[in-house]
């Protein structure tokens, strides 16, 4: 029983000593484990701050605290060249030999070697008995720079737990240096994004400012455009009673003197009797087509539903006797109805069937084609096709504007009023006026109408 118990004591004794053991040998542990858990602040200091020297500088404090070294240094990568650049030594006064040490790094290997890593390198210093610790600061995306530390001579051996924890604690710098990175390109990208803002709002005011200039200008151009029509207006009726009064007065008399004085006159006062009643005629046909084109805007109809071909046949009518005496034949194939005019397509119906009944080739039959198709659209086609005379196309523009004739008086009568007077409808009805021609090969023009007009027309 004594051999039993005193075994039992020996053993507890052994047992006790082998915790306190245990206890002293791992006593680095607690330690470690305790500044472990302070990484937590460096890392939310590093999120605070973006300054890479206060990142460093909180780093050596805890780098300091798990092994002694002489200098700790930081590199980083320029990213317009991947060069590797000195941004921090401590102390200051090492900024030479760590430079020199770090360039005898890369002449043999090491450096590239540490950058492939994710554990400290521990190499020899060439130059002394010391050792130099290497470990890249990167993140999973990229590396930013790399460590540089030259051990206390002191230090023999460096635990892998402590290897451990520098390994942590400079990954967390690198991650803070990436975050720092991010902020300031954010940054610059959010003052880049403020100024573009800025110059576009001022972009923006300037254009407000013209267009309100513009709206003032436009509104004091339309307000001499209303009164320019006005005295278009006023022109008109003038035109109408004052010019037409005197001009038929001088008809008249033309007229009395032919009949009653003709007997009397030479030859020569005939004939220059005759030349004053041909201008005063043609006088007073320029002096209706110029009303009628005045008018087409200012004493213009609301728009209606308008059924084409009612209106053709009524103008087939009016022409009738010119119809008989050329021998013309005119076909008219099916046309839609429009919000129109009526008068004024009308109108231009007169014009356009009319030019191609008086510019016919001599000894030949017009023929003259109306038509016209919608094709399921919002507009309408209408063909007004001959075998006249035709023309070059190349003053197929001119012969829309007013006063414009391609053939003589002597030739063919007329003002050259009744194409612009067309023109100027189809403008009114929104729609457009083409012609196709050659010479001696007749002439087609098309007009475009829209099916329907809107409701403010």
């Amino acid at each position: 029983m004594e051999n039993t118990g005193g075994k039992g004591e020996v053993s507890l004794e052994k047992l006790q000593a082998r915790i306190e053991y245990l206890e002293a040998a791992n006593s680095w542990y607690f330690i470690a484990l305790e500044r472990l858990a302070t990484l937590g602040e460096l890392y939310k200091d590093v999120q605070r701050y973006h300054d890479p020297q206060f990142l460093f500088a909180n780093a050596r404090n805890y780098l300091k605290q798990h092994v002694k070294f002489r200098t700790l240094a930081f590199f980083l990568v320029n990213e317009s060249d991947n060069q590797f650049s000195l941004a921090d030594c401590y102390p200051e006064s090492d900024t030479s030999l760590i430079k020199d040490l770090t360039d005898e790094q890369i002449e043999k290997g090491n450096f590239a070697w540490a950058l492939r890593q994710s554990r400290p390198l521990i190499v020899q210093d060439g130059n002394s008995r010391g050792k130099i610790i290497l470990h890249v600061l990167a993140t999973k995306s990229r590396i930013r720079g790399m460590f540089a530390g030259r051990l206390d001579e002191s230090v023999q051996k460096i635990p892998g737990e402590q290897l451990n924890l520098i390994s942590i604690i400079l990954s967390n710098t690198a991650y803070a240096i990436e975050n720092g990175s991010l902020y300031k390109f954010v940054s610059g990208q959010k003052a880049d994004l403020e100024e573009t803002v800025k110059k576009r709002t001022q972009t923006l005011e300037n254009k407000a400012r013209d267009l309100k200039k513009e709206i003032a200008e436009r509104k004091k151009v339309e307000a001499e455009l209303k009164r320019s029509n006005q005295d278009l207006q006023d022109f008109a009726s003038i035109a109408s009673h004052d010019l037409q009064e005197p001009l038929r007065k001088v008809i008249m008399f033309g007229d009395r003197l032919s009949k009653h004085f003709a007997d009397g006159l030479d030859a020569a006062a005939s004939g220059y009797l005759e030349r004053m009643r041909g201008a005063a005629a043609r006088m007073q046909t320029l002096i209706d087509e110029l009303l009628q084109f005045s008018r087409i805007n200012t004493k213009a109809k609301p728009f209606r539903p308008t059924a084409l071909d009612e209106i053709v046949h009524e103008v087939l009518s009016d022409l009738e006797s010119r119809i008989i005496r050329s021998g013309a034949r005119v076909h008219v194939e099916s046309l839609p109805a429009i919000d129109a005019d009526a008068v004024q397509i009308r109108q231009l119906f007169q014009n356009l069937i009319g030019n191609a009944l008086k510019f016919h080739k001599a000894g030949v039959v017009p023929e003259v084609l109306v038509r016209g198709d919608s094709n399921g659209s919002t507009t309408c086609k209408i063909l007004v096709q001959d075998n006249g005379i035709g023309f070059d196309e190349k003053h197929s523009e001119r012969i829309f504007k007013p006063f414009e004739r391609l053939h003589g008086r002597s030739e063919y009568e007329g003002s050259g009023m009744g194409l612009s007077i067309c023109n100027k409808i189809v403008s009114r009805h929104g729609g457009t006026i083409q012609v196709r021609s050659q010479p001696d090969k007749g002439a087609t023009f098309i007009v475009i109408l829209p099916l329907k007009q809107p409701e403010s027309q």
